[in-house]
């Protein structure tokens, strides 16, 4: 089994509005645990207002070639067809760019939708202190060095040394691939720091506290939930 890590680098987070500046891959192999190929770009823009956030110059971002770009594209894309899954952490939003109309590529896999896998939402590390921890809290509580973060090939980096230590990966994958659903909390403003713990997230916009999880696993929580009908 091969696994797919990727990463991306973006100016801000609305795909229709900003745009992916760095995208990085590690080609990893599930029963050796080990690397078989990392690469990462940037890519050809004009501005980065996340300067501040993934350190990348927004003067050098228009010098990079556009030849040079497509031929990264399209090896990516050659390594997305040996790989069983794609990962991320934080994948919905990873996804979305490489779906969306910046770069449209691993979304399909020699004519089928790739499967993306996603480490902050599917996968239970033996050291994760919450739900939906975030990718450097994980890292330095297994005992993974960090020495920057918000960059590409970093994070992909990060990753796969996560799962160099896990001597049950491949039931970790399996468990992950469950489905999963989204569900909406059932929590009073001076509970909600029950559902943040529960790896709750926020939306500002419906004022309203959801978290995608596995139906066992809602039993577990401190609050009672509502499943969120998936979209046809």
């Amino acid at each position: 089994m091969k696994l797919l890590i990727v990463d991306t680098e973006t100016t801000g987070l609305k795909v229709e509005e900003h745009r992916m500046i760095e995208v990085a891959a590690i080609l990893y192999s599930v029963p050796h645990r080990t690397t078989l190929f990392q690469l990462s770009t940037l890519l050809n823009a004009n501005d980065n207002a996340a300067e501040h956030i993934n350190r990348i110059p927004p003067a050098v971002l228009p010098e990079v070639c556009t030849k040079t770009q497509q031929h990264f594209i399209d090896l990516l894309q050659y390594l997305a067809h040996s790989a069983n899954y794609v990962i991320a952490h934080n994948a919905a939003f990873d996804r979305e760019w490489f779906d969306g109309h910046h770069l449209p590529i691993l979304s399909t896999s020699a004519g089928k939708p790739l499967e993306w896998l996603c480490t902050l939402e599917d996968f239970s590390f033996p050291y994760q202190t919450r739900p939906r921890e975030n990718l450097v809290s994980l890292a330095l509580n297994h005992g993974i060095g960090v020495s920057s973060a918000h960059r590409a090939l970093t994070d992909c980096s990060l990753i796969a040394a996560l799962f160099d230590r896990m001597e049950n990966l491949e039931a970790m994958i399996e468990e992950a691939k469950r489905p999963k659903a989204l569900f909406l909390a059932q929590v009073s403003y001076p509970n909600k720091d029950l559902a943040k713990q529960a790896g709750f997230q926020w939306n500002p916009d419906r004022k309203e506290w959801t978290r995608r999880m596995l139906e066992a696993d809602t039993k577990d929580l401190p609050f009672s939930v509502v499943k969120i009908p998936s979209s046809p």
